[in-house]
């Protein structure tokens, strides 16, 4: 198969990418494109972090991505303002936005010394076209030629007014005791002027940046001096999981312990992963992990991993002697916003007993998890596939927003990010 026909192939999925995605725009963090690919957006000075912005601290976002189409493709980016529930915010560009908005991403980049042609893209925010000057949720949209969205993320911007106290600790409920985390946590306001908190303060928590089980608009629950507790019983109880699954492709020359077979031609690569199996019922082993995250990286060649990394085709295998009852089966990840597209749904064989996904991914290491969908449940449940064990390491990030009276947008003055149970 020749370089043309491979990519081909590839774009073909654009028809096919998933049957239910529409034009209607998600403020959750989504990728539209099938040819948009690698997509990360993160601090630069920790890549694996939150995209959060400290306000007035010289901080700066990345957002990275690939288009694997072929053509020489242009995109624009807007920012939006948002209330602390997503919602469209009230106040005007004038008044959150220095500069103006609907830029062109300028930095771009063609690959190199790799099989798969793409383009790289890059921007950095903020930059000499954009900088924003209040506190608060919002949304980069990038779109293709201006007009088409490609990809949507979210990101906060943060002012240091508040000390936040995370606690972590098994879930008080008998029947969540052993498969859940709660966390409790305090805020001290310090000098923060704030007249009627049960009615101004509002928190939210997000476990490993999964925002669509994130829990928000939580009001204080015991307020004493300057302290406000937020001390729920099951409220803020969040599903353990555990450790991610993982493999290796930083290097297409030497294999790494859970790929069990690499083939490569003049035009692509195909990696075969060593099969997995249910683990809900295996007993708890604690291994590192990305908390679901992927990094793009290339031990072959080195530096500029972003053009000089690799695609390859990955093979994902799920050993089950029978098929699941009424749900579909789905590998999940940061890599592809933790979302069941029908790109990523796997397909079950009676001849081999097991189910089986090819896809299309950027060297690097790569964090990832089975879950079921079904009608019952559109987003996806990880129990039956991988578990869920309290003792699990995850990543969890609380901010709390404030919106005194009179005023017409939300505020987040404070953000503590942690790790529960952390090794």
């Amino acid at each position: 198969m020749d370089r043309f026909c491979f990519f081909l192939l590839s774009l073909l999925g654009v028809c096919l990418f998933n049957a239910s995605l529409s034009a209607q725009e998600d403020t959750y963090n989504a990728t539209y494109l099938e040819f948009v690919r690698s997509v990360r957006f993160y601090p630069a000075a920790n890549e694996l972090a939150e995209p959060v912005l400290r306000l007035g601290q010289g901080g700066s976002l990345i957002l990275s991505f690939d288009d694997l189409s072929g053509d020489n493709n242009n995109y624009w980016y807007v920012l939006e303002q948002r209330n602390a529930d997503w919602s469209p915010g009230q106040l005007s560009e004038f008044e959150w936005l220095q500069g103006f908005n609907n830029n062109r991403i300028e930095q771009q980049s063609f690959s190199f010394a790799a099989r798969a042609q793409y383009m790289h893209h890059r921007l950095v925010i903020p930059n000499r076209e954009v900088s924003i000057t209040k506190s608060g949720n919002y949304l980069l949209k990038v779109y293709l030629k201006g007009d088409e969205l490609a990809l949507v993320r979210r990101f906060m911007v943060v002012e240091n007014q508040v000390v936040i106290l995370p606690i972590t600790r098994q879930a008080a409920m008998v029947e969540k005791a052993r498969t859940h985390q709660e966390i409790d946590f305090s805020v001290d306001l310090k000098k923060l002027e704030v007249r009627n908190p049960r009615q101004e303060i509002r928190a939210a928590i997000v476990q490993n940046g999964y925002w669509q089980q994130a829990v928000s608009g939580i009001e204080p629950f015991f307020i004493r001096d300057r302290i406000l507790d937020f001390d729920y019983q099951d409220r803020l109880a969040f599903p353990a999981g555990r450790e991610f699954r993982f493999f290796d492709l930083r290097s297409l020359i030497n294999r790494s312990e859970r790929i069990m077979d690499m083939q490569q031609t003049a035009y692509q690569t195909d990696v075969y992963l060593v099969p997995d199996r249910g683990r809900a019922y295996n007993a708890y082993l604690f291994n590192p992990d990305a908390n679901g995250k992927f990094v793009i990286q290339n031990f072959d060649i080195g530096d500029q991993a972003d053009i000089y990394a690799d695609y390859a085709n990955i093979h994902f295998t799920y050993e089950k002697p029978l098929p699941f009852d009424g749900a579909d089966l789905y590998v999940l990840g940061a890599f592809n916003d933790f979302r069941p597209w029908t790109e990523y749904r796997m397909e079950y064989s009676e001849a081999d007993r097991a189910y089986h996904l090819n896809v299309m991914l950027k060297q690097g290491y790569y964090n990832y998890a089975y879950g079921l969908v079904s009608e019952d449940s559109p987003l996806p449940d990880f129990s039956e596939t991988e578990g869920n064990w309290y003792e699990t390491e995850n990543d969890y990030l609380i901010l709390v927003y404030y919106r005194s009276i009179g005023e017409r947008y939300d505020r987040i003055i404070g953000a503590r990010s942690f790790k529960a149970f952390e090794r």
